[in-house]
């Protein structure tokens, strides 16, 4: 079963963990690090019961485990090619609809604890630097494969290192094209779940850093997606006048994002604030804005702690609800909690060690949100990760 596609832009504007003093670096320097790498990193996925008990299904909600590779090998002197997979299994429940209560709340539907499903992705990308420009670029592509959905994406990136390399040009393309073929498609209600359908996916970004200072950071992009096809969830149901209809929405959807960053290192304790800021909307009329606060600080001897804040909030997609009393003229309904108004905070603590040729890295998620959906999730998030060089 498909879940949230949070992949947009295949580039994204990212910085060193740390700003340290002589970061400046030579004109015509390449990007390129002559090593090769290998990064693997287990994560463990549990979201919390539902609460109350609902309606009918079960209470206990998805557990999913992930194994994540990358790897990175130098082919020329300025050249770089990577190979990433991704491999999840996954079980549990999945929130389906939701009923009318006699309060004016909703009930909550769940489905069966019978979803035992996995996903493979693999990736691979090319990445050069040209010395008489001074700028990088990466050509990429993927693969996403589970029972019920696949996909295929493409993306172009890059950079230009003008003003002495103090600020930093990016830019990048994607496009991916998904299928969709439901499973289960008898145990549904009407016309069954919906398979042979497709969705595509265009998007672009542009964004600017730029050292002020040899501590400070900042950096600005702006993003672009357009999706068109089948943007609905065959899994998901809707009450309408108190009957069951399936999760249909618009077959068009524009979203705009901008990012805002500030990296600033304090040499007095060795340690660096990281601020980020993003608002997003779309042609849903789904607003949201999203502030994370990280500290990086250093402890000596390869140890690194990072603990971190997210905030977010959104408002609601102009034909969500949560069941509907009355038919909508346009024929849209959708009471999937994503596009619900609610609220959200985490709180993250990661843990580095590096030692000659590799780094060690755990961390911990705490996640909880909040609004008038039933089906709104609290989850923990648990990683361990190895990254080495050769």
């Amino acid at each position: 079963m498909k879940k949230d596609n949070k992949s947009t832009v295949l580039l994204a504007l990212t910085t060193a963990a740390m700003i340290l003093p002589g970061i400046s670096k030579k004109a015509d320097a390449s990007p390129i690090n002559q090593e090769t790498t290998f990064d693997y990193k287990f994560s463990a996925y549990e979201e919390g019961a539902v609460s109350p008990t609902p309606a009918i299904g079960s209470s206990n909600r998805y557990s999913i485990d992930a194994h994540q590779f990358k790897f990175k090998t130098p082919v020329l002197t300025d050249a770089e090619i990577g190979l990433t997979g991704v491999h999840e299994s996954m079980s549990g429940a999945s929130p389906w609809f939701i009923l009318a209560g006699n309060n004016g709340k909703g009930i909550l539907a769940m489905s069966g604890a019978t979803i035992d499903e996995a996903r493979d992705e693999i990736g691979a990308s090319y990445r050069s630097f040209n010395k008489e420009t001074n700028s990088e670029s990466t050509l990429s592509a993927g693969y996403s494969t589970e029972n019920d959905y696949r996909s295929l994406s493409f993306g172009f990136s890059g950079a230009f290192y003008v003003n002495q390399q103090l600020t930093t040009l990016e830019y990048g393309v994607s496009t991916s094209k998904d299928y969709i073929d439901a499973t289960d498609a008898d145990k549904s209600f009407g016309t069954g779940r919906p398979t042979n359908e497709m969705k595509n996916r265009l998007g672009m970004l542009a964004g600017v850093s730029h050292i002020l200072t040899k501590n400070t950071l900042v950096g600005a992009s702006f993003s672009y997606a357009l999706l068109d096809g089948y943007l609905s969830d065959p899994y998901k149901l809707a009450t309408v006048n108190g009957a069951q209809v399936h999760d249909n929405r618009p077959y068009w959807n524009e979203q705009f994002a901008l990012s805002l960053m500030l990296r600033e290192f304090f040499p007095s304790v060795n340690g660096a604030l990281h601020v980020d800021y993003r608002f997003y909307t779309s042609t849903w009329n789904l607003d949201s804005n999203t502030l994370e606060l990280s500290w990086y600080q250093n402890l000596g001897g390869g140890w690194q702690i990072i603990p971190s804040i997210r905030m977010y909030d959104q408002t609601k997609a102009e034909f969500y609800a949560p069941y509907y009393d009355a038919t909508r003229s346009d024929g849209y309904y959708s009471s999937d909690y994503r596009l619900s108004d609610f609220s959200a905070t985490s709180g993250q603590l990661k843990l580095l060690k590096a030692f000659d040729s590799y780094t060690v890295n755990i961390s911990y998620e705490k996640y909880d949100s909040s609004g008038d959906n039933p089906a709104l999730i609290s989850y923990d998030f648990y990683s361990l990760g190895v990254s080495t060089k050769f």
